[in-house]
């Protein structure tokens, strides 16, 4: 009987210190608190960039698609009026990426496949996903240049997609963009919702205002 209430006493203390680590800033129980992202989960979702995947998580090691990524700066844009398909066979009016979609599609920071689908719910890749920032970043008429970018230390560079070299050159020499690693940089990995959080973050943090990005804060 004893042993069974020892049991009972251990458990209770590890739920209440797994309860402590949850980050009560961020109010997301997946986000622990002092965690690589929590400051720019918490940036992020008072802006109101992005929201709760369900239940009071953030699921910061989600996979982010495409959909999903066009849709958080879509919102960084004031979620500004877009009607039609852009072109893509598999975005309908009225599904909840469709705006984004063809707002990003008309502004030229993403392109569809060869046969004419845009594929919202796929994963998308590192490289993939700096490189639709590098062209907001462009869209926005801020400086894409990074001057001296070294890719010596990183054992996958030569790796690098052409059409992310540039990207990649921007983002890595701006200190957006880190390794997974000390000596990768895992271009084809699918980046995750925390990762993509956090290079908005290292990126505009603080500095949103002077975008004069017209993102509306969460109430």
């Amino acid at each position: 009987m004893k042993r069974i209430i020892s049991l009972v006493i251990l458990s209770a203390l590890l739920l209440t210190a797994i309860t402590v680590t949850a980050s009560d800033a961020s109010g997301f129980s997946d986000v622990s608190e002092g965690s690589w992202y929590e400051k720019a989960v918490i940036w992020a979702t008072e802006k109101g960039i992005t929201t709760s995947v369900g239940e009071g998580k953030f699921g910061p090691n989600q996979s982010v698609t495409r959909g999903q990524v066009v849709t958080m700066l879509w919102r960084m844009e004031g979620s500004p009026k877009a009607s039609g398909s852009g072109g893509f066979s598999d975005v309908k009016s009225g599904a909840w990426y469709a705006e984004a979609v063809v707002w990003a599609a008309k502004n030229s920071l993403v392109n569809g496949y060869p046969n004419g689908t845009f594929v919202p719910n796929r994963k998308i890749s590192r490289q993939e996903l700096v490189t639709i920032l590098y062209r907001y970043a462009e869209y926005r008429g801020k400086s894409v240049a990074a001057p001296g970018t070294d890719f010596s230390g990183f054992t996958d560079a030569d790796s690098i997609a052409a059409y992310a070299l540039e990207p990649m050159r921007w983002a890595v020499g701006n200190g957006i963009v880190t390794g997974t690693t000390a000596t990768t940089l895992s271009l084809t990995g699918a980046a995750t919702r925390a990762q993509f959080v956090q290079m908005l973050y290292r990126w505009l943090g603080d500095n949103s205002e002077s975008w004069d990005l017209p993102i509306i804060p969460a109430n």
